[in-house]
């Protein structure tokens, strides 16, 4: 994100962010809007990093999709303006030449295709609101690299591996519900790479983690982008996992378009294949 610079200790920063996502959530819970943090924001809230250890660039969040409306006046009020050129983001400029909070708004998440059933049955009380379980946390952390950036960073593997230490006693109720989750969600072939590195997994929910069947040839591929990043697999991980996402990344809704390009028109939609075409050799 191009207004977000490294001015500062990473240990300000992070205090800076999650004291922003804090006042953010306290606004909303005020006109009685839920919000719940996502990423680094969730592990350094539940005490996994400390702060300055792992660093953000921003605060993600997740509200339900029928309150974003609601939440991005709450964030107005507060100072914040839509980051250009981004669908999701919001900064509010900071003095001197400190760089901008950022907190990036999300109403889904691509792992799984009901927001609502996560707010429903997938939350629990945290240290100062509500927090994903650390099930779906860890599917999570374990996913969205892979489904959203094509590759499985070291860091990421750090974080679903303090995410999983964490869980009480042996862990075996916190990898049940793992895999329970996956297979559900089908996201055992997305989830594999980081389990099976991690080694932490035994027994029966290690057996009912791993792809069994057709999901073996989507795991090749995960696996693929798990050793290496490539934007091929970067563009084709989603639609492999939800082909529907392929269609909304391809035609996305006006207020995605009226965000990103400054305009939903007929002209902003033809030119949006050229733009992605033009955006790969940019990427990793």
């Amino acid at each position: 994100m191009g207004l977000t610079g490294t001015g500062g200790s990473a240990a300000a920063r992070d205090i800076l962010l999650l004291s922003a996502f804090e006042e953010a959530r306290a606004a909303a819970a005020a006109v009685g809007v839920e919000v719940v943090p996502l990423k680094g924001a969730a592990l350094l809230e539940l005490g996994l990093y400390a702060p300055g250890e792992r660093g953000m660039t921003d605060a993600d969040v997740l509200v339900r999709p029928a309150a974003l409306e609601t939440f991005e006046k709450i964030l107005g009020g507060l100072g914040y303006l839509p980051m250009p050129h981004s669908a999701d983001a919001w900064y509010r400029p900071a003095p001197g030449e400190a760089p901008p909070v950022v907190i990036d708004v999300h109403t889904g998440l691509w792992h799984i295709k009901n927001t609502g059933e996560l707010f429903d049955w997938g939350l629990e009380p945290g240290p100062a609101g509500l927090s994903l379980n650390l099930a779906d946390l860890f599917l999570h952390a374990a996913a969205h690299p892979l489904l959203h950036h094509g590759e499985l960073t070291p860091r990421a593997l750090e974080d679903c591996a303090r995410i999983a230490r964490s869980a009480p006693g042996d862990g075996s109720k916190f990898w049940a519900l793992c895999a329970r989750k996956a297979e559900v969600y089908g996201l055992r072939p997305a989830v594999w790479p980081a389990v099976s590195r991690l080694g932490l997994a035994e027994g029966p929910a290690l057996e009912a983690l791993r792809p069994r069947g057709a999901e073996k040839i989507k795991a090749a591929l995960f696996e693929r982008a798990a050793r290496k990043h490539s934007t091929a697999l970067e563009y084709l991980l989603p639609a492999l996992y939800r082909p529907a996402l392929l269609a909304r990344y391809a035609v996305p809704d006006r207020r995605f378009m009226l965000r990103r390009y400054g305009s939903a028109g007929a002209a902003a939609y033809a030119l949006r294949p050229l733009r992605l075409l033009l955006s790969v050799p940019r990427r990793r």
